[in-house]
């Protein structure tokens, strides 16, 4: 039988195997190096201009007539950075004076109460045990007059019977309704009696006095609010141009400093630990190219337990990117940064 050598074969798969190995371990380790230290670029095409500058708001609604500065212009405080188009008209404003002391006299009349008639009835006349009406008994007074011209009763009865008249007038309610049927022994008369406002209708005219007063003032606040002015020194910056509409609270321009502007760029995790502080970023905004350093990298807040705050926490990998100073842009403008890793 042939002796076979098998130490050779062996040694030689031996070694090609840990070549391979060994190369293949190369290429990954190499790869691994490119990844982590390597220039690779990073880019970011959401990022903006942001800032803690301070926001001038419309006072009241309106169309901007004019925007007295340009973009990246220094303002003093107390400056009118912009004019107002208000559409309340003196006309309008004299209308809700009308309503606002119409509302006031109505409370007025209302609080004083008034009078109203209410049926009341009484007992008819009565003469010689019948029962009389007022107008039955003059007819009566007017009827022994004439016998008495006549000569047919003394003047007596004929005193009598006025005398008989002039009492029942007396006592007799002013206008009243008498009831005709003479199988009826009372009358039916409308006196006057006081009557108070109830209270539910007293609050519901004070209300509406509050109401008129409140659209007037309103009104008024808006005819005066026609200028924006500046509250504090800075670089402005226009969010709104001449003809657009605004309302009360929307943000018509920013003011501030170099210092209160920034980039901000969300990130994912991963780049989020993979940048450093300091670290060198590229960026270009409206065509321009600058390049700034990380300033700070914010990491997303923790929600509190049991919190019952509508706001949400920040839940984003945020990083800030420094500004030059002489950049002179926009708050809110869109920007594209690129890292180098």
């Amino acid at each position: 039988m042939q002796n076979i050598d098998l130490t050779g074969k062996a040694k030689k798969t031996i070694t090609f195997g840990l070549a391979g190995i060994l190369t293949a371990a190369a290429v990954v380790g190499y790869a691994e190096f490119n990844y982590w230290h390597g220039d690779k670029i990073i880019k970011i095409n959401n990022a903006k201009v942001t800032g803690t500058m301070l926001s001038v708001r419309a006072l009241t609604k309106g169309k901007i007539k004019e925007n007295t500065f340009s973009d990246g212009d220094e303002v003093k405080a107390g400056d009118v950075i912009a004019r107002l188009e208000v559409s309340v008209t003196p006309e309008e404003i004299e209308q809700l004076e009308n309503t606002v002391n119409l509302a006031k006299r109505n409370y007025a009349e209302l609080k004083t109460g008034k009078i109203v008639k209410v049926p009341v009835k009484r007992p008819k006349p009565k003469l010689n045990g019948k029962v009389s009406t007022l107008a039955t008994l003059e007819e009566r007074a007017n009827r022994m007059n004439e016998l008495y011209e006549m000569g047919a009763v003394s003047g007596k009865e004929r005193d009598k019977a006025r005398e008989d008249y002039e009492k029942a007038k007396a006592t007799a309610p002013k206008n009243p309704v008498v009831e005709t049927n003479p199988n009826v022994d009372f009358v039916i008369e409308y006196v006057e009696q006081y009557q108070a406002t109830p209270p539910e209708v007293l609050s519901g005219a004070e209300k509406a006095i509050k109401q008129a007063e409140l659209s007037l003032n309103v009104a008024r606040q808006q005819a005066r609010e026609t200028d924006l002015i500046a509250p504090i020194d800075g670089i402005i910056y226009y969010n709104t141009t001449p003809e657009n509409e605004v309302n009360a609270g929307d943000v018509s321009a920013k003011i501030g400093g170099g210092n209160d502007l920034w980039i901000e760029a969300e990130v994912s995790e991963e780049i989020f630990t993979r940048i450093p502080l300091g670290k060198l970023a590229n960026y270009s905004i409206d065509g321009k190219n600058f390049s700034g350093t990380v300033i700070e990298k914010i990491l997303p807040e923790e929600p509190e337990e049991n919190s019952t705050d509508e706001v949400k926490p920040n839940d984003k990998f945020t990083i800030k990117i420094s500004l030059p100073a002489d950049a002179e842009l926009k708050p809110n403008t869109q920007a594209k940064v690129e890292f180098k890793i």
